[in-house]
């Protein structure tokens, strides 16, 4: 079994290439208008704190790249520019921009709970 290690930019630039190649023309002009430069922000997953990828920002919500579930979530993202809810969906970009196109999908879930301790 393979460790886990945080992406590094370049994979991730990779990786919305890719994607971005699956989508359709809608999609990708959507992405394009909220694009930002990928920078690493503060989230707190289950009592630590560590950095993911910000990919794209609407207003006061972001989308990242969740890369220990390995897909795109979204979040509000406060002043300071801390994710403020840690996601765990595993949405290729396909799927996670119809959240910004108002066709958001019925399966997606809600922010992490805590793991309950033994």
């Amino acid at each position: 079994m393979n460790e886990w290690r945080p992406i590094e930019k370049e994979e991730l630039e990779q990786i919305i290439r890719e994607d971005l190649a699956a989508c359709t023309p809608e999609q990708r002009k959507v992405f394009e208008r909220y694009r930002v430069p990928l920078r690493r922000a503060p989230i707190e997953r289950y009592g630590k704190l560590e950095h993911v990828f910000i990919v794209a920002q609407r207003g006061e919500e972001v989308m990242y790249f969740e890369d220990i579930e390995e897909g795109f979530n979204f979040s509000p993202i406060d002043a300071e520019g801390k994710i403020l809810q840690h996601w765990c969906n595993q949405d290729e970009l396909f799927f996670a921009l119809w959240h910004w196109m108002g066709r958001p999908q019925e399966y997606r879930l809600g922010p992490a709970e805590p793991v309950p301790s033994e």
